[in-house]
């Protein structure tokens, strides 16, 4: 995370000094009162000495500390390797808050108290503070004007919207740091070099410029075997948003997309930023699955409250098909309803698939990727057979122990005539409602189920904007709860 600090002591309370001298300087930065300084100083100290004292209470070893600043407010993540403490010791507490010692204390101290355990990797605290009473910065010089209070008006007919030529990729990999600093998931677009070795190929990108000057980005990206693509990594130079310019990106790239003769595009926007639901309908897309959980807790956007809790947010995946022939899927029972509805709203036909089960048992075919960065996993089932539950249980292990905050199980709808079973056995291990992908490998359609392996998942930031949006996400409740009785 952008301006990040990370300290790294030896289990001594004498080192604390340094922890509270890095709290002073930081609160300086964020507009904390003495009072909020102070209230911070005093709840890492509960957690320090809580690591020093339980933790290592036999032994030497090490904590590290990282402090995270954000506009009005500081995260202070705390990690030890000590000894294991039970999940259910904090969150026993507040037992009482008249009562000033311990977590109890902690949780009276800050906005935000969390406990992870991380197995082998120890055990973290993460407290968070926001100011008090926070009041705007000045501009320090004109530069910092320039950028964050003035906003330049594009002359009639300077807007110039096209392909991306090489020479370009400069001042794309500009436009994301200033838009995002270094905190952006796809690192690629930090590196000009590897924008042009891979635009054409894992992307296709749009470039808006004014006056000759590049100030906006928006992209393809192709999905490996399908012939999709996913839209986003969208930037506007600070100087010029809300004047339109990506509406105009997005109608080039549409034509972009159906000029590589694409089967679709699809995109998933954030649930707590209806605009880029709004967005992505005004240009004819349509809601087919909701992902929750899917974005990292760091992930904040400017002037939403939504996204300053330190919770993970959901995306709502919606679709723009341009070719999707007819299609005969195995229709799970569990699921019938909804996944007709969804089929109905984007206007896509299908046949229920009749064909004879096999009648000799292959062997089951699955895999999953992890993605480390957003610490979410997506297992692919092809095909139901022989050990497949014990297959999945493996695979489901191995997840868990990588602390994935979120496991998505994609099923094809095209190759699994014993569906039911593939269903019933993900529902007993908590894997609830989702969605339907369309076309996402091998041209097929496949039914996405979700579960949850974190309690940092948000839930008031759960915005829709659309009947269908608001229904799909009542149903994806129920059928929670549903499977937690299974």
């Amino acid at each position: 995370m952008q301006n990040s600090i990370i300290l790294k002591i030896p289990s001594d309370l004498n080192c604390f000094e340094l922890i509270a001298i890095t709290i002073h300087k930081l609160s300086q930065k964020v507009y904390f009162s003495k009072q909020d300084e102070q209230n911070l100083i005093s709840a890492a100290k509960e957690l320090i000495e809580n690591s020093v004292i339980h933790g290592y209470k036999t032994h030497q070893g090490f904590i590290e500390i990282s402090f995270h600043p954000f506009e009005y407010g500081l995260r202070i993540d705390i990690k030890d390797w000590g000894l294991p403490m039970s999940a259910q010791k904090p969150t026993a507490v507040p037992i009482d808050l008249k009562v000033d010692k311990g977590f109890n204390r902690v949780y009276n101290l800050v906005d935000t108290f969390k406990y992870l355990n991380l197995g082998k990797e120890g055990k973290q605290f993460t407290i968070l503070k926001y100011a008090s009473h926070p009041h705007a910065p000045k501009p320090t010089n004109e530069k910092q004007h320039k950028y964050i209070h003035k906003t330049l008006k594009i002359k009639p007919k300077t807007l110039e919207v096209r392909d991306f030529k090489e020479g370009d990729e400069e001042a794309i990999a500009r436009l994301i740091y200033e838009n995002y600093g270094h905190s952006y998931i796809k690192d690629l677009f930090y590196y000009p070099k590897q924008i042009l070795e891979y635009h054409g190929t894992k992307f296709f990108s749009t470039v808006a410029l004014v006056g000759g000057e590049i100030v906006g980005h928006f992209a393809l990206t192709k999905m490996p075997n399908a012939n999709i693509a996913e839209i986003g990594i969208v930037v506007v130079d600070p100087k010029y948003q809300g004047q339109g310019i990506m509406n105009e990106m997005f109608d080039h790239l549409i034509k972009h997309a159906q000029a590589l003769k694409l089967d679709a595009i699809f995109g998933e926007a954030m649930m707590y930023h209806t605009f880029s639901q709004k967005s992505n309908l005004s240009h004819g897309f349509k809601e087919s699955a909701m992902l929750i959980g899917k974005v990292p807790a760091a992930v904040a956007i400017e002037q939403n409250l939504l996204t300053k809790n330190f919770l993970r947010g959901s995306l709502l995946v919606g679709y723009k098909i341009f070719n999707h022939t007819t299609k005969k899927c195995y229709l799970p029972t569990q699921y019938k309803t909804i996944i007709l509805k969804t089929y109905e709203n984007l206007g896509l036909k299908f046949k229920p698939n009749t064909k004879i089960k096999p009648k000799h048992k292959k062997e089951s075919h699955l895999h999953y990727i992890y993605e480390p960065l957003a610490e979410v996993a997506v297992v692919t089932v092809e095909r139901y057979g022989k050990h497949f539950e014990h297959k999945f249980k493996q695979i489901l292990h191995q997840l868990r122990a990588k602390h994935c905050h979120m496991i998505y199980a994609d099923i094809c709808l095209e190759k699994n005539p014993k569906i039911d079973k593939i269903i019933t056995i993900l529902n007993k291990h908590r894997f609830f409602y989702s969605g339907i992908l369309f076309l996402q490998y091998n041209n097929r359609d496949y039914l996405r189920l979700q579960n949850k392996h974190s309690d940092i998942i948000g839930k008031k930031n759960l915005q829709c904007y659309t009947s269908f949006c608001t229904s799909l996400l009542r149903y994806i409740q129920k059928d929670e709860k549903r499977v937690k009785k299974l």
